[in-house]
């Protein structure tokens, strides 16, 4: 399919290249909804999709997979019978689930399907009446935007979209706070990524200042010096990204998906140093955390790789029946 997303045209990407395991499922998210699938209630959509999201932040990415297809076709069967005074709630919880299938393409590095269910997220958002998110799904389409390598169009569109959220909300709840931070925090690293090295840490240091000026409710000071790390390491200066790494305190991390993502930038950080032993550790503790995390995920596998092919002399004890357990592992 094809479509806009904040005025950038979308359409058919490249051929999937996360896990077969999981891909084979989710990709029936792609196909047309079943003949006679019936519409539900709302407080039902809503349970769904409270059980989808804890699938995704319990790293149980499969899980998540089998889940989508029936709750994303449940959710169109209901927004398609919605009543025109309730058109705004259902379109908010189908933006939801959209978000959570844009999420997950993204985390398997799936870009086709991610395109595809960014633009479906980005439509059902602006049909919405949630603000939140709105600013959220494009918060997330911007991550498909860069990862695609459109720096320039993903840094405006979620610069854009923060503005609109402070100028709405003047930000004056915890909650408008923390997502406004998170969007800046967003874009820093997108910046990063394109090399920018001025605008990723201005937009570092104004996520900073927000979080300074109000009460957060989400993401935190916390979450931002894990950003740090991963702007830093994508702008190669990987000491610096130890360094903001050893600063970030793991067990506030609610999530198995946060404390994965803060072992997979210690991973990476020590392994841009050269410093493979403490890659392998912190990469052991990641599969500690979200074994789901370190045998779906593009990052792991590629490390593992080449952990495995710098081991001298058993120097990486297990990282050999590591590699062979990563690579046969199939299906939860």
């Amino acid at each position: 399919m094809t479509g806009t997303l904040g005025g950038v045209v979308l359409g058919a990407s490249a051929p999937a290249t996360g896990s077969a395991a999981v891909a084979g499922r989710y990709r029936l998210l792609l196909e047309p909804a079943a003949p006679g699938a019936a519409p539900v209630t709302i407080d039902a959509l809503r349970a769904a999709v409270s059980q989808a999201s804890a699938n995704f932040h319990g790293v149980r990415y499969q899980q998540l997979a089998r889940q989508l297809p029936e709750l994303l076709r449940a959710a169109e069967a209901t927004c398609d019978a919605a009543p025109a005074d309730r058109a705004g709630s259902v379109q908010t919880v189908l933006a939801e689930v959209y978000g959570l299938a844009t999420r997950l393409s993204v985390k398997l590095h799936d870009p086709g399907v991610a395109w595809s269910m960014a633009v479906r997220a980005v439509q059902a958002a602006r049909a919405c009446d949630d603000l939140h998110v709105l600013a959220e799904t494009y918060r997330t389409a911007a991550v498909v935007l860069r990862r695609s390598g459109r720096h320039d169009e993903a840094q405006r569109m979620v610069i854009q979209a923060a503005v609109h959220l402070r100028e709405h909300t003047r930000l004056k709840a915890g909650r408008d706070v923390s997502l406004y931070a998170s969007m800046l925090a967003t874009a820093a690293y997108t910046a990063a990524r394109a090399d920018r090295r001025d605008d990723a840490w201005t937009l570092a240091a104004e996520a900073g200042d927000a979080l300074a000026s109000g009460t957060a409710s989400g993401f935190g000071s916390n979450d931002l010096e894990l950003y740090r790390s991963g702007i830093a390491r994508a702008l190669g200066d990987f000491g610096a990204a130890v360094d903001h790494a050893s600063r970030v305190r793991i067990e506030r991390f609610t999530t198995p998906e946060r404390r994965a993502r803060y072992w997979e930038d210690v991973a990476l950080a020590w392994m841009g140093r050269g410093r493979v032993a403490e890659a392998w550790v912190a990469l052991q503790e990641a599969e500690a955390t979200a074994p789901q995390e370190v045998r779906y995920r593009p990052w792991a596998q590629d490390l593992t790789a080449d952990l495995l092919a710098r081991d001298r002399g058993g120097m990486l004890p297990g990282i050999r029946p590591f590699a062979a357990r990563i690579q046969a592992a199939g299906p939860a």
